[in-house]
């Protein structure tokens, strides 16, 4: 096959065969055909590859790793392998609409200033019926619904309020990736990317149309992460704040670091492991001083007894 322009890399980990397949499926349905896909399969044993197998499409390949990788890197061993000159990413169990590469290549293609395109997406179960009013929600908190179409340079604002659904939903370009990727990530990998590629002060350029659609089901990603997206979340916003690139969203991103290394401290109290727990309390307010992280040292401390609690926005 000759080069691909687009590289479509597939995290797989003891996926449901009927996702895989409704995937794969609605990427060899591309109108934009000049595309390879790597399925990078994260799971005790391959019995997946047959499943890839079976589409005999040559721009479809099978990675199996001999050894686990995790979910972020499972995907920086793929993003490194990638041929094409844009990576997007399609979850083992989301699907997209047949014009997704074709819409969203071409503003990359016209426009070399730009890191990314991203679209909205539709919100389905684990059947894959749409969820209209969840899509629509989906939509308002996440600032699509009313987001200006084209492009929007620099776009800290929206790394800052997770509005570009990297995961789901986006097609970036491949140089501007850094290097080196962090392992520490997880589950948060998604908003690791996102944050590389803003960095660069190159632009993103929305499409307001759901071309992708994104499952929801109790086993998927996203409703399993929990305590590890929030260590990989908190790293991420404690590496935004601290980078001179960025001063305009520091800030904020100094407040959401401080809330989330909250959630690990309090998680790991509530797991009994108190030194753990001392150490992310310690880091909530080196981002920002908190009564929420002054709690969890007291906690973690032996000072206080009762449990961490919820209470207002932790100014």
């Amino acid at each position: 096959m000759s080069t691909p322009i687009v590289t479509i890399v597939t995290a797989a980990y003891k996926t449901q065969p009927d996702h895989l397949r409704a995937a794969l499926d609605s990427a060899t349905r591309q109108t934009f055909g000049a595309f390879e896909l790597i399925v990078s399969d994260d799971s005790p044993d391959a019995s997946l590859a047959d499943i890839v197998s079976s589409f005999g499409d040559p721009r479809l390949r099978y990675q199996r790793n001999v050894s686990a990788l995790g979910v972020a890197g499972n995907h920086w061993a793929r993003f490194r392998d990638a041929r094409g000159t844009y990576i997007t990413l399609l979850n083992h169990d989301d699907v997209f609409e047949p014009a997704f590469l074709e819409r969203l290549v071409a503003p990359l293609v016209a426009d070399e200033t730009l890191a990314l395109a991203f679209c909205d997406h539709w919100v389905i179960d684990a059947v894959g019926q749409v969820l209209a009013e969840g899509t629509d929600r989906n939509s308002r908190k996440w600032g699509r619904s009313a987001l200006a179409a084209g492009a929007h340079r620099p776009f800290g604002e929206l790394l800052l309020r997770q509005t570009i659904p990297l995961a789901m939903g986006t097609v970036f370009r491949r140089s501007a990736l850094p290097g080196r990727f962090d392992e520490t990530a997880g589950p948060a990998y998604d908003l690791w990317v996102t944050y590389w590629l803003c960095r660069t002060g190159l632009g993103a350029y929305y499409v307001p149309e759901r071309l992708s659609h994104w499952r929801t089901h109790p086993t998927n990603l996203t409703s399993a992460a929990g305590s590890d997206w929030a260590l990989g979340g908190a790293a991420c916003w404690a590496a935004i704040a601290a980078d001179p690139e960025l001063r305009a969203i520091a800030p904020a991103a100094r407040r959401r670091a401080a809330l989330a290394y909250y959630e690990c401290a309090r998680g790991a109290w509530r797991a009994g492991q108190l030194g753990v727990a001392r150490q992310f309390a310690r880091h909530s307010l080196e981002q920002r001083v908190t009564w929420r992280g002054a709690v969890a040292l007291a906690l973690s401390t032996g000072l206080l007894r009762p449990p961490i609690a919820d209470k207002g926005d932790g100014s």
